[in-house]
């Protein structure tokens, strides 16, 4: 009887064993699968991570060539900035030296005009002396009464040199001698007026034909 005790207690302490190391292994077996899930999603954090880091690396390495490009194309503008800068110096210094030689040219034209001035206020009194001389060309001409000298009025001899064959003409044929003293010399109105007022007693009168 009580060899059968002890079997059934045996028998039932293998059973509770048996039930315990099963509950045991299914306690393991969880434990495994969890362990491997855990690996498994430690590895492909590990691979998201690896590829983000990748990914963050080739955006600074683009950052970095960037940063490099822009710093060299900053250079290269800084340069192209100063050779500008040298540019506009030198104009600017070439527009100062024009300026004034367009003030010295301007200068200089006031100076013309008042040349021109001077030069327009001769000509109108030549030109009236002229006029005054051809005026009394004109009234000699119409003159009854003149003397041989009056002939120096014509155009031929007027404000003209008297040359040799001038004096030999036939209208100075009579008064040639007088006028030798006079050759080389322009004939004048003033010219003239010596001539009748030292040789006034040369007057004839051309009604009476003398």
């Amino acid at each position: 009887m009580i060899s059968v005790s002890l079997t059934l207690l045996y028998l039932l302490c293998y059973t509770v064993s048996v039930e315990a190391n099963s509950k045991k292994m299914e306690v393991l077996d969880d434990i495994l699968q969890r362990l491997r899930a855990a690996n498994e999603g430690i590895a492909q954090a590990k691979a998201d991570f690896s590829n983000e880091f990748e990914v963050i690396k080739s955006k600074l390495d683009r950052f970095n060539d960037t940063s490099s490009s822009l710093g060299n194309s900053i250079r290269d503008t800084q340069i192209v900035l100063q050779a500008e800068s040298n540019q506009i110096t030198a104009m600017q210094t070439f527009l100062v030296d024009i300026l004034s030689r367009l003030n010295n040219t301007e200068q200089d034209l006031e100076g013309v005009h008042d040349d021109m001035s001077q030069s327009e206020e001769k000509l109108e009194s030549i030109k009236e002396s002229f006029n005054l001389t051809l005026s009394k060309l004109e009234s000699g001409r119409k003159e009854e009464v003149s003397s041989r000298w009056d002939v120096l009025y014509s155009e031929k001899f007027l404000n003209k040199k008297l040359t040799r064959e001038m004096t030999e003409s036939l209208e100075l044929e009579s008064t040639g001698n007088l006028l030798g003293v006079f050759v080389g010399m322009n004939i004048t109105d003033d010219v003239i007026k010596y001539l009748k007022s030292r040789h006034g007693e040369d007057m004839v009168c051309v009604q009476s034909g003398i």
